[in-house]
């Protein structure tokens, strides 16, 4: 069934018109023969069924849909794609999907995934993500658990733009939807080994077939290994790696023609040495310390410079993670439409650590009561979560198409932090270390529970054979609470469940939310193969409790009205975080040319964040609390273009966003803001200035010529890629030393394979250009901006692609 079919018999294409293709071509544009029956010419001087750009189905929509067919942004990424832009983890997706960035910062848990510059502002276990990941029809409950390989992936897609509708409220920027393989009724077998000369090295293998005539099963393993590119100097070990050792299986029973029951479980581990830094620049005479420690005592040897990969800690960073569980589809097709039932568990553990004060002084040499070394924090999440969801989706013919359903899930999340001596311990008699950045001693329990019961419904009326109407509606009801131990202090908040008291000032720790969202488009096709359309979404990202270090600070307050009163009550107190809304217009087209050999779509976006969630400065606390700052907004457009000629196969994407908060008057100031760079009581106006790590131009072109040469049943493939992004800023509150300049980063490969074995060898970021991961002023430093000259302190951690580096890849299909 191809997404044609979803169209009335009078819009679709005839039988031959087999395929078309989104976004980019980062789709397999393998050639594809035509459907139509032979003729009566045969043999050698028979005509060779045209090549076309393969057919490209979406389930995003929880409907399957030809791409060129949705009404909406949609970038669809196929297998081939993947392989071609060398995507092997979840990371790597920024290369290919213009308008999707990646933030990553002191550890996994804070790491956001952003789309059209909209992503996660705020870090705590009760508060949610912009941007839902969901696998096989499993929503992952926490996000950091997206950050794996991508093993046995058929198809990523990228649905832009609120999709509250179907996917829930954590879906308020958008949807990441993943397809693993399916079982099959014949053996099928493959293994995949990649090295390269960086010290990556990764193994994967995939089986799948038929145990009985009702029966199939699937199972996919992946082990990889990157050893990292920073060198920790003090323990001779490098940091920012990461292991991958991962499982998924599929076991699929057919007991009658029209059931078909899917269980599928998985087991993750990712032990990571996340997330460190290395000097980038120091200014001379700059200390450390409030002692004011020479930087040489530091550095020990270091030069700091935009090459340098050395650095000192006493900690060695973790971020090691687990993820395990299993999905349940069952189905039951009739003629009319498909009632499934899709349950879910899954259970996430991830243990982090970090360096507080980054580096490996003894503080103890200055500080004799203090423990020997330096500072730590860290602690362990854990998240357990079950979703349950019965869905009715109609047949694919009639005017009238639509899904429906009801939605369930209960998330439980813990958070256990210390931040104190290298040991997780306390300072001894001491309430933090005599550091530049705060180092102040804070340890605490945290748990939330949140609980979701939701009906949903989205349908398509074909108004004539070119006008469709597209009309959706989610009435979502969310039930909140927490509890949190301040240890060291001995307080606690929200308990018993839904206590309403603090020592000093009443206090919510539960609440219920009810929110009604939706969306609307309408679709005219002037062909076939030339759609137009326009659309509005309503978003939606519920109240959030911001569970953090702040809630262990008890200093009083010295302002009214508020005077004595514990700082951590007061922010207790003003908890939750009122609700995220955002309202969002598309307009767009998608084309398909010259018989399905060329496709180019469009769409420009407008979308209105009120209330966003972020950290900002609380004016009676004096606090960095979570808020809401007021208004965003996104504004830009997306294209993307693909096409076959020959034996070449090309494929554009590109993204131009303007990401602004347009209010944002009470922001914190950056690290040694001075009041001549706009910072009055420890506030700066933020208003009009730029998201962060949203860059305002995406670029990415991709091509491969399959057959360079032929030898027989072996051919001679290249391919080649190059991505390009604008200056962005990584700090939110706009530190001129976390600017990335504008770059350009070139890949290419070069291979032979057949029907049976593929070998590949790559190289990427070929002209070595340097870029951060992220890049920012350091705190640990005492600088001076009002000093003549000023002086400073920069810290940078390199991503993956920061260096040059080749490898080769060897593919074997024992078929069956």
């Amino acid at each position: 069934m191809t997404g044609y079919a979803a169209r009335v018999p009078s819009r679709r294409p005839p039988a031959s018109a087999c395929v078309v293709i989104v976004s980019a071509g980062f789709l397999a544009a393998t050639a594809t023969a035509s459907a139509a029956e032979p003729s009566a010419e045969t043999g050698a001087n028979a005509a060779a069924p045209p090549a076309q750009l393969e057919e490209v189905i979406i389930t995003g929509t929880k409907r399957a849909e030809n791409v060129q067919s949705v009404p909406a942004s949609v970038l669809a990424v196929t297998a081939t794609g993947l392989e071609r832009a060398q995507v092997r983890d979840f990371d790597d997706l920024t290369r290919i999907v213009p308008s999707l960035t990646i933030t990553k910062t002191s550890q996994p848990a804070n790491n956001s995934i952003n789309i059209r510059g909209i992503g996660t502002y705020a870090y705590s276990i009760a508060t949610e993500p912009s941007v839902a990941v969901v696998v096989d029809d499993i929503p992952q409950s926490f996000q950091a658990a997206a950050f794996t390989a991508l093993l046995d992936v058929s198809q990523v897609e990228v649905l832009r733009g609120p999709q509250n509708t179907l996917f829930g409220k954590s879906a308020s920027a958008g949807v990441v939807n993943i397809t693993t393989g399916a079982p099959t009724p014949t053996f099928t077998a493959r293994t995949q080994v990649i090295f390269t000369d960086d010290h990556e090295q990764r193994y994967q293998a995939v089986v799948s077939g038929p145990i009985s005539s009702s029966l199939e099963y699937r199972l996919a393993a992946n082990y990889s290994d990157y050893r990292g590119n920073v060198h920790d100097i003090t323990n001779d070990q490098w940091l920012n790696g990461e292991q991958d050792a991962s499982v998924r299986g599929k076991l699929q029973w057919t007991p009658a023609q029209a059931w078909t029951v899917t269980l599928s479980p998985w087991f993750i581990n990712t032990p990571s040495s996340c997330c460190a830094g290395a000097p980038y620049f120091i200014s001379p005479g700059v200390t450390f310390g409030k002692n004011k420690i020479p930087q040489s005592a530091i550095l020990n040897g270091i030069n700091s410079g935009p090459d340098n990969i050395n650095a000192r800690y006493d900690v060695v960073a973790r971020g090691d993670g687990s993820d395990y569980g299993s999905g349940l589809k069952i189905a039951h097709d009739m003629p009319w439409a498909t009632l499934a039932l899709i349950s879910s568990y899954d259970w996430y553990y991830l243990r982090d650590l970090q360096d507080t004060d980054s580096s490996d002084f003894n503080f103890q040499t200055v500080a004799p009561l203090a423990p020997p070394g330096g500072s730590a924090n860290g602690g362990y999440f854990r998240v357990s979560a079950t979703t349950e969801e019965l869905r009715l989706t109609s047949a694919d013919s009639g005017r009238l198409r639509y899904v429906a359903g009801l939605y369930h899930s209960r998330t439980g999340s813990k958070r256990q932090f210390v931040r104190g001596s290298n040991s997780l311990g306390t300072y001894g008699p001491l309430s933090s270390l005599p550091s530049a950045n705060s180092t102040a001693y804070s340890s605490y329990l945290a748990h939330a529970v949140a609980a979701t019961y939701a009906a949903f419904g989205q349908s398509t009326l074909s108004l004539t054979d070119k006008l469709d109407l597209t009309t959706g509606l989610r009435f979502n009801h969310e039930e909140d609470r927490y509890n949190f131990v301040d240890q060291g202090n001995n307080v606690i908040y929200g308990v018993p469940d839904c206590s309403t008291s603090s020592l000093t000032l009443p206090i919510r720790s539960c609440n219920t939310d009810n929110s009604v969202t939706g969306r609307g488009s309408i679709d005219y096709h002037l062909t076939p193969d030339h759609m137009v359309f326009a659309g509005y979404a309503r978003g939606y990202k519920g109240t959030a409790y911001d569970l953090t270090s702040t809630l262990t600070v008890r200093t009083p307050l010295k302002t009214a009205p508020l005077t004595g009163i514990p700082t951590a009550d007061a922010v207790a107190a003003k908890q939750p975080i009122p609700a995220e809304t955002v309202d969002s217009y598309e307009f767009g087209f998608k084309n398909s040319f010259f018989k399905h050999r060329l496709t180019w779509n469009f769409a420009a976006f407008d979308e209105e964040f009120r209330g966003f969630q972020a950290q900002s400065r609380d004016q009676l606390t004096n606090q960095n609390v979570l808020n809401s700052i007021g208004k965003v907004t996104t504004r830009g457009v997306e294209t993307e273009l693909a096409a076959l000629i020959g034996d070449f196969t090309l494929s554009a994407a590109g993204a131009y966003d303007s990401a602004v908060m347009n209010r944002f008057p009470n922001a914190n100031c950056y690290t040694a803001q001075t009041v001549a760079q706009g910072c009055v009581n420890g506030q700066q106006d933020l208003s009009g200035k730029p998201l962060f790590n949203a860059p305002k131009w995406n670029l990415s072109l991709n091509g491969e010529f399959d057959s360079l040469l032929r030898f027989r049943d072996t051919r001679v493939f290249v391919s080649g890629g190059v991505r390009w992004q604008s200056q962005v800023v990584y700090n939110l509150l706009q530190d001129p030393d976390s600017v990335q300049p504008a770059y350009a980063l070139v890949n290419a490969a070069i291979g032979l394979q057949n029907s049976r074995w593929k070998l590949t060898f790559f190289g990427n970021n070929l002209f070595d250009k340097r870029y951060a991961l992220t890049i920012g002023r350091s705190a640990v430093y005492n600088i001076s901006q009002t000093a003549v000259p000023p002086t400073d302190a920069i810290t940078w951690t390199p991503t993956r692609d920061s260096f040059r580096y080749f490898g080769v890849r060897l593919e074997v299909d024992f078929g069956g």
